[in-house]
């Protein structure tokens, strides 16, 4: 019996020194996948602080782009506005009176004067507007010219995305 014990008592030690060396091979795995994982993680973040510096500047960049862009444009535009209230109040102090051209619409032609015999602009005929109606041509040219502002203005803004987005 003192034969068997001692092949029990061996055959134990034999399966607990297995089981802690074969413990001691799955903790080195384990922290040697920690690891690796580990460093693919800090190289994911890393990468990703990168992506969004850079991503940060453009977008600096195209915040400032704009602003110099509206900032033309507005400029522009008070510009002109000032230019229309100048001409308005010309207009309503008598000092700038509003005339047409009349033209032939079919041709586009200018119409002359039957009294003149050469062929400048000067010979077309023209006519006077009431104050009335130059306030309401002046009103017309000042929606005209916001209108071409705004236009301008988005055409810029649409290049700008465009040339942001080539490569």
């Amino acid at each position: 019996m003192n034969n068997n014990l001692l092949i029990v008592l061996t055959f134990l030690a034999g399966a607990a020194l297995t089981w802690w060396v074969e413990g001691l091979r799955w903790d080195a795995d384990v922290s040697r996948l920690n690891e690796a994982q580990t460093a693919e993680l800090k190289k994911q973040s890393d990468q990703a602080v990168v992506d969004l510096t850079n991503q940060k500047k453009r977008t600096e960049a195209a915040q400032i782009a704009l602003a110099a862009l509206d900032a033309k444009h507005t400029k522009e535009m008070a510009d002109e506005q000032a230019k229309n209230e100048k001409l308005r109040a010309d207009v309503a102090a008598g000092t700038r009176r509003v005339r047409i051209a009349a033209a032939n619409l079919a041709t586009s032609q200018l119409i002359r004067n039957s009294t003149s015999s050469t062929s400048s602009l000067g010979d077309a005929i023209q006519i006077d507007l009431t104050p009335a109606g130059g306030q309401t041509v002046l009103d017309l040219r000042a929606s005209i010219i916001k209108d071409n502002e705004v236009i301008e203005y988005l055409q810029g803004y649409i290049q700008y995305l465009a040339k942001q987005r080539t490569p």
